[in-house]
């Protein structure tokens, strides 16, 4: 059926046919049949046959005929049954690469053969050359990941490793080229089956560009791309060689960092992969949010209802209640229940979040202070799982629903509770629903003790919502915020039985290889090292002769020459760090005033060379740390129009949080539409060079991290200006210089555009040292930075510590995920048998991990690692 509207465009003088997802296709096929085109139905056939759908073809149903005449010639065509078309063969073959012809071709030429043929995907611009054609520092990057010894692979943001390396990577491996196969088998079986991991945001345009570039070679080779790894679920689709095939079919799976590790929590996705994962490599895009230590593991979990005691939740109502606020612990309420300790740590824990709370850039993020279709629009895969019954009603940080994935929900379970308390408080109007539906088991005793100031009738009986009663009677909220606590306490699950799978599994059972713009990696044996049972030092996972540590003490001179080496080809990189302290206060205000602050600030700089003109001295911001998380881009949109009046900016640039295309918001007329290559061409015949002067960019905190805003480098080579005149980072809390880096780099044009910095917390003698715009490689704060990241990354934290025993763990009990022991630590804690649990774990871990050799030997040289370069 035809879904969804298809925009597909064939590029003059090639004319390939270009589709970026399933739905396409069978859009396309849909037209086909409509405008009886057998040719053009065939072809699409031909790509529908290499995705993830299962087609069937039923030629008859008992006497009737379904398909005859040239349709069902086509069909059978394409399925290669019965008697050859040599005719068809000839005409369709033009359609598609071979590069099975150039299987003895050398490495290096057979790079220059797939980039010449890269190009014709392009289009034709008016200037008479390919949109994108592969530079020689590309193609010298590419033979560099496939060869290389390092797993990891670094190039300067913006290097197109998403939309040139990774697709020629995916051709390399559905090729037949010999030395390539023989580099891509890490030092093991050679490879059949191809997993591109990425981002949770980065998986449509990655998803994009494999259909796009990979559905069109080797014309009749089997082979097959999913954009779905749960595919393997399926009963027919298998890895390796199935039901007599003479060699295994190839296949690619597109798929995001979590899904990934969620699916090896499936025994049945187990039993698939794990006897075939030397023949499997996986390639991984932005390697280092893959291997983030706050971001490693991925917990899967089968929840059950909770057997709290009245008692228990009269206690977590007080401990909320009292610290919320601002009472003294009630330790001798406390003293009535089997464990006070706990009580009395859970309310000082309350009081540390209430205070975190307090500042505005890490707040509560109450508009997901509920899960609904509405608030998890980003996180479409996952709605299913996050709108049952009591999810709804539960309140969480605003950190782990930005991505909400199964798993997450319980990561806290205690911090949960008092942000339910959080938002009960200051947004009571969200739980109106619940209340109406549970006002009538309001007994009269407890009317009697906490809402006497209601008519009781009316409470239990009446219509009129929960915020309309708490606004009237101010003095009966506590009442109705104990009654519906203690309701959504009870409706809470708790977890069941628990999985984990983290990064590092994927490290020690795959051979993996991957790049990334900011190469600041842990450093862990390859799976090849472990096949092996090496016993040597572990090989650095990636080129790190840029790093620099505090504890080399180096000379401004050498930290220079080191940063410049991380730089690449954005040497030339004009910053100026702007304390960001002021957000503090006026965050309270709100979002929007503090934006409104950034402009007026950014307007009143002095080396502003547009402060006297209608052009703005800026038009991108890019939210690094989530301070406009509670505004829409609407809100944006008004405060634009508002302070730069409407001859200033006429559109907006966001990205889309369902689906991360990108759209234009017009400020006039508010139409929101795509902006694809139609309408910016549209927008260079309105505006020519003037058009970045026409365009506010603003990018969110979930699309930081390799978002391609696109046609910058189109519009530089066009008009020798960069799209991004100025870029305003807001980093405020953020001391993670990587990310810092990742957010800049939303501009390709990194050496022409210029940067402010917002950060909090900045040492005086750093901001005085700052006379406006510097070399950022000179600047103090940038070396106090950057060192801190090498030192971070390299020490790693206590969490990765512990995943990386575990994962040691799983290896030696040759499994891809752990099965928690302590499932409830928080219930653990309250019934004093936690000690014994962790004692049983650590003892668990020690035996086997400490006694058994490979295990103990790799645990041995990740920590001397470590220990060499610790700054203390």
């Amino acid at each position: 059926d035809l879904l969804t509207e298809s925009k597909v465009v064939v590029y003059f003088p090639d004319y390939l046919l270009l589709v970026s997802s399933r739905q396409q296709l069978i859009n396309l096929l849909d037209y086909a049949l409509y405008i009886r085109n057998i040719g053009f139905f065939i072809l699409v056939l031909f790509f529908l046959r290499r995705t993830s759908i299962h087609l069937e073809y039923i030629e008859r149903k008992e006497k009737v005929v379904l398909i005859s005449g040239p349709w069902r010639e086509a069909i059978v065509y394409v399925l290669n049954i019965g008697q050859k078309n040599p005719h068809y063969d000839r005409i369709f073959e033009k359609q598609f690469f071979d590069l099975n012809q150039h299987a003895n071709l050398p490495l290096r030429g057979f790079i220059d053969v797939l980039c010449e043929n890269f190009t014709r995907y392009q289009r034709f611009t008016e200037d008479g050359q390919y949109q994108i054609v592969p530079t020689e520092k590309q193609k010298q990057f590419l033979e560099r990941i496939i060869c290389g010894e390092e797993s990891f692979h670094f190039s300067e943001v913006g290097t197109g490793k998403t939309k040139v390396i990774m697709p020629l990577l995916c051709q390399t491996f559905l090729s037949s080229n010999i030395e390539a196969h023989r580099y891509l088998a890490r030092g093991g079986k050679q490879k059949d089956t191809l997993v591109i991991l990425v981002p949770e945001h980065l998986v449509p345009d990655a998803r994009h560009q494999v259909f796009k570039h990979c559905l069109n070679l080797n014309f009749r080779q089997e082979y097959r791309v999913y954009d779905d790894i749960f595919a393997l679920l399926h009963p027919q689709v298998h890895l390796g060689a199935n039901n007599g095939e003479s060699k295994p079919k190839k296949q690619i799976f597109v798929v995001s960092f979590n899904q990934f590790k969620k699916a090896l929590t499936y025994d049945k996705i187990c039993q698939k992969v794990r006897p075939h994962r030397e023949h499997i490599l996986v390639i991984a895009d932005e390697v280092d949010d893959f291997l983030d230590r706050d971001k490693l593991v991925f917990n899967i979990c089968s929840n059950k209802a909770n057997t709290f005691a009245p008692t228990t939740l009269e206690l977590y109502f007080e401990t909320s209640c009292a610290a919320y606020h601002r009472k003294e612990c009630p330790r001798e309420l406390f003293q009535s229940s089997p464990n006070p300790a706990y009580w009395i740590d859970l309310y000082e824990k309350f009081d540390a979040i209430y205070n975190e709370i307090q500042d505005a850039s890490k707040s509560l993020n109450k508009s997901f202070g509920i899960f609904n279709e509405q608030t998890l629009r980003h996180c479409t895969s996952s709605i299913s799982h996050d709108i049952e019954g009591y999810k709804a009603l539960i309140a969480r940080p605003y950190e782990s629903v930005n991505r909400a994935m199964p798993g997450s929900y319980y990561s806290d379970v205690e911090r949960t509770i008092f942000l339910t308390f959080v938002i009960l408080s200051e947004d009571i109007a969200k739980y109106d629903e619940l209340f109406q539906g549970e006002r009538k088991f309001i007994t009269f005793e407890y009317w009697r003790e906490y809402l006497t100031e209601l008519d009781y009738d009316e409470l239990v009986y009446g219509h009129n919502r929960l915020s309309e009663i708490a606004e009237n009677y101010p003095n009966a909220s506590l009442g109705l915020i104990r009654f519906l606590y203690i309701i959504i306490l009870k409706r809470m699950e708790i977890r069941d039985r628990s999985r984990s799978v983290n990064s590092v599994d994927i490290i020690f059972n795959f051979d993996c290889i991957g790049f990334t713009g900011t190469p600041f990696l842990d450093n862990y044996p390859t799976s090849d090292y472990i096949r092996h049972q090496r016993e040597d030092d572990i090989p650095p996972s990636i080129d790190r002769s840029f790093y620099a540590y505090t504890s080399e003490e180096l000379s401004q001179d050498e930290f220079e020459n080191r940063f410049s080496q991380f730089q690449g080809q954005n040497s030339d990189v004009k910053v100026e760090y702007v304390s960001s302290d002021f957000m503090q206060e006026s965050l309270k205000i709100g979002e929007m005033e503090t934006l409104k602050e950034i402009f007026t600030r950014e307007q009143e700089n002095p080396k502003a060379e547009s402060r006297k003109t209608t052009k703005a001295p800026f038009n991108a911001i890019v939210d690094l740390c989530g301070i406009f998380k509670l505004s829409t881009i609407e809100d944006v949109r008004s405060l634009v129009l508002e302070h730069f009046g409407p001859g200033c900016f006429h559109y907006i640039y966001h990205i889309d949080q369902s689906d991360g295309s990108d759209r234009m918001l017009c400020i006039k007329s508010k139409n929101d539409v795509t902006f694809d290559e139609e309408f910016y061409r549209d927008l260079c015949k309105r505006y020519g060079a003037d058009l970045r002067h026409k365009i506010f960019f603003f990018v969110d905190n979930r699309n930081y991290i390799g978002k391609d805003v696109p046609y910058q480098l189109i519009y530089q080579r066009h008009f020798k200006l960069p799209l991004f005149v100025k870029s305003v980072v807001i980093a405020h809390d953020v001391e993670d210089f990587s990310k810092i880096w990742q957010a800049m780099g939303r501009s390709r044009t990194m050496n022409d555009t210029t940067f402010s910095i917002y950060k909090s917390n900045i040492p005086a003698d750093m901001i005085k040292g700052n006379n406006g715009l510097g070399d950022i490689k000179t600047l103090p704060l940038t070396r106090l930075l950057y060192t801190k990241n090498c030192d971070c990354k390299m020490a790693g934290n206590l969490s990765s510590i512990y995943q990386t025993l575990i994962a040691l763990y799983n290896l030696s009990q040759d499994s891809f995920y752990y099965s928690d022991d302590i499932v409830n630590s928080f219930i653990e804690k309250m019934e004093m048998t936690i000690q014994t649990k962790v004692k049983m774990l650590e003892d668990k871990i020690a035996r086997v991990v400490l006694g058994t050799p490979v295990p103990a030997r790799i645990l041995e040289h990740i920590f001397l690692d470590k220990f060499r370069r610790s700054p203390n």
